[in-house]
């Protein structure tokens, strides 16, 4: 349910970066949404046993606080800081000559094709990801824990951050012998191999990731809450979704943000509930956020989603080999003997983060309008506009998410909806079904109840 997360550095192969960030966005979910108190809740502030739904969610949308605004701008600016680092970075170890020098290193140690290849695709990796370890850090720590979202500490942080380094580098230097084997062969088709290539490594990300990547950094166990967990399970048979278990994650030894997801294709599908959430959401509003999650798996986001990028994966494979092709030809001095050389990855790299940082608005555009259809799926569902408005609410005050974007701001840079058109959404699908607190919760034109707060 994340809406506006900003990729930051990453150990994640670049060739295949466009296709991770719209399955890292699909498998958030329904988005981070708003809030009207001043600050989140952290891991040092008592958390009320029994969460309330927010009586008033239907009646406007919050105002921002300072709070918001300065946790939100701040990475907006950091989001697109951080793209234009990685694009200096790969920009100096290419006019530098250190990507050339790279591979004249690894050929002291083999002269075989794809062990060289995978080798310098190894070294590149770690090069840029401690090339960008200074702003990672500050982005995804210091300023984590000084807003009181972060619980680990640097030690424990930096830990995790070894492991995705450690995943993305089998990732990586698989994907990447793959190309240079397709470069080698096909010659100027290469890059529609390499499309293909890519779309495949993302339906491999999806399928393997619930099952195997996640557990890597948290622990899933089965929803204690029985009631809750029939209740979602009732719901996702409702709609068609085999499932037969609901996992929570202990989210909370990383962070107090909030999530829920239904993740996974070709039988490793998962709901999950974070327990952040859990602590901070009612029934009512879990069903409608698993409602959202559901909605991306019974309208098949998943695959539009593939489809799409297959067609963004083609058009940036083809700029990646025109350009790439025209600098090294009329740039001797790279040290760059031929595309098919290991020294040609950071130029191709470098091109497709070009074209990515490009193609993000229009790739974002396509991802609210799922998210959109999600969120009427998920009122649709649960029948619920209270428990939506007050679920993006809270989303806004737990996660100090803007309820008042710039549209141009959310053009650009957000995958989802802004929280306040989200609960803008609830408002008038509550007015066009003449609801005011209805759905699996309550009836409508009930008094305020346990779960309800004013």
């Amino acid at each position: 349910m994340k809406p506006q997360r900003h990729a930051e550095g990453s150990a994640v192969l670049r060739a295949a970066a466009l296709a991770s960030l719209m399955a890292v966005m699909l498998l958030a979910g329904v988005g981070r949404t708003s809030a009207q108190t001043p600050a989140p809740v952290t891991s040092g502030q008592p958390v009320a046993a029994a969460p309330v739904l927010i009586e008033s969610a239907l009646e406007g949308v919050p105002p921002d606080t300072e709070r918001m605004e300065s946790y939100s701008h701040g990475r907006y600016a950091l989001s697109i800081f951080a793209s234009l680092w990685s694009i200096a970075v790969l920009a100096i170890i290419v006019a530098s000559g250190l990507g050339s020098g790279l591979e004249r290193w690894f050929e002291r140690f083999t002269r075989r094709p794809n062990l060289l290849v995978a080798l310098y695709a190894t070294g590149l990796t770690l090069l840029t990801w401690l090339a960008s370890l200074p702003l990672t850090a500050y982005t995804g720590f210091m300023r984590e824990k000084a807003y009181g979202f972060a619980n680990q500490s640097f030690g424990a942080w930096l830990g995790d951050q070894g492991k995705e380094l450690l995943v993305g580098l089998l990732l990586q230097a698989l994907f990447v012998v793959i190309l240079f084997v397709a470069i080698r062969r096909l010659g100027r088709l290469w890059w529609v191999a390499g499309s293909a290539l890519g779309i495949a490594f993302l339906v491999l990300v999806l399928m393997i990731g619930p099952v195997f990547i996640a557990p890597l950094f948290n622990k899933f166990v089965p929803l204690r809450d029985a009631d809750l967990r029939d209740r979602i399970l009732k719901m996702a048979h409702q709609q068609g979704i085999p499932a037969d278990e609901v996992f929570e994650v202990d989210a909370s030894r990383q962070s107090e943000h909030g999530n829920a997801y239904v993740a996974g294709l070709l039988g490793t599908q998962r709901i999950v509930i974070y327990d952040t959430l859990l602590k901070r959401f009612t029934p009512r509003e879990l069903e409608f956020v698993m409602g959202h999650e559901m909605g991306h798996y019974v309208l098949r986001h998943i695959w539009k989603a593939v489809a799409f990028l297959s067609v963004v994966l083609l058009a940036g494979f083809y700029l990646v080999d025109r350009v790439s092709r025209r600098v090294i030809a009329s740039k001797p001095g790279l040290g760059i003997a031929g595309l098919a050389r290991p020294a040609s990855l950071p130029l191709i790299f470098l091109v497709f983060e070009v074209f990515t940082l490009l193609t993000t608005p229009a790739i974002n555009t396509f991802n609210r309008t799922l998210e959109r259809q999600a969120d009427t799926f998920g009122l649709e569902a649960t029948q619920d506009p209270l428990a939506a408005a007050s679920a993006f609410i809270k989303f806004g005050r737990d996660d100090l998410g803007e309820y008042h974007v710039n549209p141009w701001v959310e053009k650009l840079l957000y995958s989802h909806p802004s929280l306040g058109s989200r609960i803008e959404g609830a408002q008038s699908y509550a007015q066009s079904t003449g609801q005011r607190a209805g759905g699996s919760g309550a009836a409508v034109g009930s008094g305020p109840g346990p779960e309800t707060q004013r």
